[in-house]
Order: C-alpha cells, then structure tokens, then sequence
C-alpha cells in the first residue's frame, strides 16, 4: 500500500496541486495561460488533430491486415503476424531516425534515388503528416491485435446463418462480422489514438524541426524554461488526461447502444476463405506496411550503423565498426546511458513484479478491507501519458519533504509508477490460474504460510512471473517520454542518448546504439516466447497436480 502512494498516489496529488500554482500560491494562473495563449492552443488543436488522424489510419492499416491473417488462408500470414508484434516493440523514436534517412527532405535516401530517376515528389518526413506516419507504423499493432482475436472468437453459426438467408460473402462481413467485432476496432483505434499522445519522440524529432508543436512537447518546454513554469504545464498535463477521459467515454457510448456478444454456449469456428491463386498476391500486398513499419526501419539503420557516411551506398569501402566503439567505448553519454538504462530496466522491471504479485495476492487470497481500491490504484497509471507522469513526478519530489530530482532515483521511481500495472496485470492472471487449494493442502500438512508460498506457490508461478519481468524490461529499457523531462546530467539513458546525439547531427552513432538497442529487445522477444511456453506447462502441471 505505502509502496503505491508513493509512486502513483502522491504524484498525482501534487499534478493536481501544482496547476493551482501550490506550493508557492494558489490561484488559475497556470489554467489561465494554458487554454488562452496562442502558443499553447495551437499545440492542443495539433495534439487532438494528430490523435485522431493516427486512430483513423490505424483502423484503415489494422483491420484488412488482421481479417486477411484471421480468416483467410492468404500466403505469409505468420510472418505478418510476427511482424507486427515486431513494429509495436520497436521504439518509434528509432523508426523516426530511420525516416529522417530514408524520407529527409535532401539526404533522404529514397528522395536522392527519385532525383537520381529525375523525379522530384517533394517527400518530406518533417511534417504533420510525417509524424502521423511513423506513429501510426507503431500503433497500427494494437487494432490489428484486438481484431485479429474478436474475429477468431466469432460465432461462426452467425456468419453461416446470413450465409443460408441468402447473404453474399461480402455482404456477411459488412452486416454481420464487422459489427460484431465493433468493440475491438473501436477499442484499438482508441488505444491506438491515447497512444499517440504519449510518443514524445516522433513529435520531437520530426515535429520540432518543423515548429509543429504537441501538448507533450510544449509542456517539455514548459518545464525545461527558466524559470520552469510548473502550473502551466501541470493544467496542459490536465489537459491531456481530460482528452484520454474524452475518448474513453465516447467509445462507452458508442459500444453501450448495442448487443455484441460474438461467442455462445456452442460456437463455432468460422472457416477460412481460400483464396486459390490469390494467395500470393494477396500475402504480397500484406507485406508492404509491416515491411514499412519493423523491416525498412531495423534494415536502414543497421545499414547506417556500419556505414562510414549513412549518405552513400553500403559498399567495400564504406563500412566501418568505428560507430559501435563510438557507442560502446569512447561516447560518454552513450556509454553512460547504455548502462543506466540496463540497470534501471532491470531495477524497475523487479520491483513492478514484486509490488504486483503482492497486489494481486491480496485482492485474491484475502479479504482485506479496500483491496479493491488497492488494484484500481495499481492500473491508474496505464491510462496516463508518460510526460503526465513525468511532469507529476517532478512535481512531487522537487521539493520536500522527498526530494528526488537530479538523481537516478526519480527515474526508478517513474519507471516503477509506469510498470506497476502490467507488474500487477502479469501477477494477477498467472494467480487466477493456480487454484487455491494447492497451497491449503501444503498449510494441512505442516507447512507454514511463507514456506507455502516460497515451496508450492513460487515455483508454479516463476514463468509467469519472468515473462512479466520481461513485459515490463523491454519498454523500460528504451522509455523516453517521461525520461525527457526527469532526466540530469549524469543519469542519461539510451533513449536520452540517441535523442541528444541526433540533435547533434551524429546519425551514424545513434545507428549504432539503435542497433544495440534493438538487438537488446530481440533476445527479450525471445526468452519471451521460451518463457510463454513453459508457463502454459506449468500451469497445466498445477492443475493436474489439483
């Protein structure tokens, strides 16, 4: 409990304090100049245009792609599943970097093969739309995800129903499939948009050089002025947890109108459709976005990490280790931010799973008083952008009496506050399946409580538990929109390392440290899968063991 005031509850106090100007007064001011100077409309009017183009495209990438992979028997279906998963775990500030050297306005390379041809298309990644792209190459996963499951889970007898009534295939998935799956592409395109307010990085990296400024990037300016104005950019962090609330409530009233139940007491598995000759073709077009979101983006960089100059072709004569050695060795903000951000995920990563295994025990295998206040206190921070969170941190432990700001210890803090729920969404499902009676049976014959727990318990849900420390690793590793703004000289990461070194025009060393990076979450990936495996068969085991 002490643990989830300190790090979700006493923050959250003090976001709310500081946009009426406490400690130092109290008053509108930083309302006031929040929603009417020019300089601070305009990026709220960005920031609600930009959620709403990137949950618009996500839907229209997201849902061909997932039926296509869920109910047709199109070629390549399992590497577009994969490389979508792929696309969402890649930090999108990395594939902002790859875009600037594929779609940058003169070096790009695709511009300078087009004016080569004697093409000019004018393609310029700096703009509104090009921020709308690269986030939209990220998001795009979570819709096609929630699709892909709702169209496996629909009652296949329905669609067969329509079929005998004389419905054609296309009309069946326009009247009958689409809405019943209504509620994940609705749910996707809203997770898909409340994301997009959180990715500090595409909005920095290629909006700022464009002076198109974002809620998330003006309230880094807001924080990084001298004197910082902190109740202004606490009442703009208001205002993005307001349009997180907005669209929550809208798609509540959107689902509450109508009935959606797509699985009865005897479903049945919809078919596939075959699509003969088309196969290919088909499993060809599906290709062309996860290609643009995970293969062109992990593909360019290595490119450029090994590249003398990122600018000319990867030839004999052009590659070169000395970008890694720059990385690894000789750069110290990248050495340094390499070995922050190892410690930190490893650190916050432990924590989120210990303080969610005992959230979760709590709410299961007691009756404690408020223990469910004590789970929805545990997820709050899912629903919250990273830069709220940040600036409600900084808030909280500026000023006694915890003062944290300028040490590592505030971004532990924050990465523990923004892991905390998937710490304790991990615990809590791998808990439900372990029935309760394994752990009676070993307190009948002599055990007592905490022997249970570290002989019967423990055991059973160690894969569980791991596979949960690696959900939280990986993001935790390359987090930069609360970072950002927490961040000092000496606690760098690798995310603030490579936003720092591509301010500085140093693209090939921020290649390089990217594909430390990426090769990093691949090995996660990895174990990921291996741990998946061997937490089914452990569960299986617990059960027959009952």
């Amino acid at each position: 409990m002490a643990a989830l005031l300190l790090f979700v509850g006493y923050p959250l106090l003090w976001l709310v304090l500081g946009a009426f100007g406490l400690p130092r007064g109290f008053g509108l001011d930083g309302f006031a100049r929040s929603f009417t100077r020019a300089a601070n409309v305009a990026p709220l009017v960005n920031t609600v245009v930009l959620a709403v183009s990137v949950g618009l495209a996500s839907v229209v990438v997201a849902v061909p792609l997932a039926f296509a992979v869920a109910r047709t028997d199109v070629a390549l279906r399992r590497v577009v599943h994969g490389l979508v998963g792929l696309a969402y775990v890649l930090p999108p500030y990395l594939t902002s970097v790859a875009y600037i050297i594929l779609l940058g306005p003169n070096a790009g390379h695709i511009n300078r093969a087009l004016a080569w041809l004697g093409l000019d298309f004018g393609l310029n990644i700096f703009t509104g739309s090009g921020v709308v792209f690269v986030i939209t190459l990220h998001v795009f996963a979570i819709p096609y995800f929630l699709t892909c499951e709702a169209l496996q889970s629909v009652d296949g007898s329905m669609e067969e129903s329509a079929r005998m009534l004389g419905a054609g295939r296309w009309g069946v998935v326009r009247r009958v499939t689409l809405p019943l799956v209504a509620p994940a592409i609705t749910g996707g395109a809203l997770l898909a948009a409340v994301n997009s307010l959180a990715l500090f990085g595409p909005q920095a990296i290629l909006g700022l050089p464009a002076q198109i400024v974002y809620l998330p990037t003006r309230i880094f300016g807001a924080v990084s002025s001298y004197p910082p104005r902190y109740p202004e950019a606490s009442a703009m962090s208001l205002a993005l947890v307001a349009l997180t609330v907005a669209g929550l409530a809208a798609q509540r009233l959107y689902l509450g109108r109508r009935s959606y139940v797509t699985v009865g007491g005897k479903g049945v598995r919809p078919a596939r459709w075959r699509l003969g000759p088309w196969r290919w073709p088909v499993g060809g077009l599906l290709m062309v976005p996860v290609l643009l979101a995970a293969v062109a983006p992990v593909t360019v960089l290595t490119l450029a990490a090994f590249s003398k100059v990122w600018t000319k072709a990867p030839t004999l004569d052009n590659l070169t280790l000395a970008h890694f050695q720059a990385a690894l060795l000789d750069n110290q903000i990248a050495v340094r931010g390499l070995v922050n951000s190892l410690e930190l995920a490893v650190a916050a990563a432990t924590l989120a799973v210990l303080i969610g295994l005992a959230v979760a025990y709590l709410d299961l295998r007691t009756r404690l008083r408020g223990r469910v206040m004590l789970d929805y206190l545990a997820i709050l921070p899912l629903g919250l952008p990273g830069t709220v969170m940040a600036v409600a941190l900084l808030q909280a432990f500026i000023h006694p009496p915890v003062v944290l700001y300028g040490t590592i210890w505030i971004l532990l803090v924050a990465y523990v506050a923004r892991a905390i729920p998937m710490g304790a969404r991990s615990a809590n499902a791998a808990l439900r399946q372990v029935d309760a009676s394994l752990e009676e049976a070993a307190r009948i014959t002599g055990a007592s409580w905490t022997a249970a727990l570290r002989r019967v318990l423990l055991p059973i849900l160690r894969p569980s538990l791991l596979l949960g420390w690696l959900l939280v690793f990986i993001p935790s590793l390359s987090e930069l929109s609360t970072t950002i703004l927490l961040y000092s000289s000496g606690t760098e990461t690798i995310s603030v390392a490579i936003y720092r070194l591509n301010d500085m025009g140093q693209l090939e060393v921020v290649a390089a440290l990217s594909v430390v990076l990426i090769g990093i979450i691949l090995v996660a990936l990895l174990l990921m899968q291996a741990l998946a495996g061997r937490s089914r068969t452990a569960v299986v085991a617990s059960a027959a063991g009952g």
